[in-house]
């Protein structure tokens, strides 16, 4: 009796081709159907900041970064004048700055300004330094020359240090803008106050000098432990009194985007807008509400 072998059967050379070519098409088919994931293209930007906002910049770039692996970035640091004066010459993509930029200065960069937060401005002193507490118009005095000695404030010098050494800015910085605008009103600051060229030779100066008395970005400053920032009008110098506005001495950070922005840049500033943007804002300035 014959048996058939029921488990196996060899095909016919004509029918395995046919059979791997059903194999090789269904395969394709698999293949089509599966997410192939499209790479980001690169993007590089120029992005000029003032020297109160370079921090935001390289943050919001990070988290930019770790989004779009491809992007890369050049920073320029200086002063708001002069980054808003270079954006209209086209040397950055875009720019951040820490005051109202002007009318004339967005139509020389035929640029737009996004309001993307609120900063202060505190006034720093020493650790050894007995003072706690400024009004506006002590302070007004003492940037202008007309209080020149701790003593004149009631105060024990400063490691023996009677002379108060003022610090500023350089024309052209945003937080000296502040302090001329909010406090100053026209008085000019006196003769022997000292010129700092960013927030962080301020807090040097300050941190090795007793007797001086400077002023600094509040997301620069950000609890150096080397300095004191000094209440004014009796309001403290914290985060939350800049975010409720009851802090006297306020700035505001924008983002200035060229109107012929490129989709690489608007898709940045898409970014900054956010939840994920605005929480890294967060960690620095107290950072406007969308909705």
């Amino acid at each position: 009796m014959n048996k058939q072998n029921s488990l196996t059967t060899i095909p016919s050379p004509a029918r395995a081709s046919s059979l791997l070519a059903a194999c090789l098409f269904l395969l394709g088919v698999f293949a089509a159907c599966r997410a192939t994931p499209t790479p980001t293209a690169p993007a590089h930007f120029r992005i000029g900041t003032a020297d109160s906002t370079q921090y935001i910049a390289r943050e919001i770039g990070a988290a930019f970064r770790a989004a779009h692996p491809n992007t890369t970035f050049d920073f320029f640091k200086t002063n708001s004048a002069m980054t808003l004066r270079q954006l209209a010459f086209g040397q950055y993509d875009f720019a951040f700055t820490e005051r109202n930029p002007r009318a004339d200065e967005l139509e020389r960069a035929n640029a737009i300004a996004y309001e993307l937060g609120r900063d202060g401005v505190f006034i720093v002193t020493h650790p050894a330094n007995a003072l706690e507490n400024l009004s506006r118009d002590e302070l007004k005095k003492i940037l202008g020359g007309e209080i020149n000695r701790w003593s004149q404030l009631g105060l024990d010098p400063p490691d023996g240090q009677d002379v108060i050494q003022v610090l500023t800015r350089e024309d052209g910085a945003g937080t000296r803008a502040v302090l001329e605008e909010q406090i100053m009103q026209g008085a000019r600051t006196t003769p022997t106050a000292l010129v700092q060229p960013t927030n962080l030779d301020m807090l040097d100066y300050v941190a090795e000098h007793p007797n001086a008395i400077g002023y600094v970005a509040a997301n620069i400053w950000d609890n150096n432990a080397h300095t004191r920032a000094v209440a004014l009008d009796g309001v403290a110098p914290t985060r939350q009194n800049i975010a409720n506005g009851t802090y006297p001495l306020l700035q505001t950070v924008f983002l200035i985007v060229p109107k012929t922005a490129s989709a690489d840049v608007t898709g940045f500033v898409d970014f900054v807008a956010s939840d994920e943007g605005r929480a890294t804002l967060y960690r620095r300035i107290s950072a406007r509400q969308t909705n």
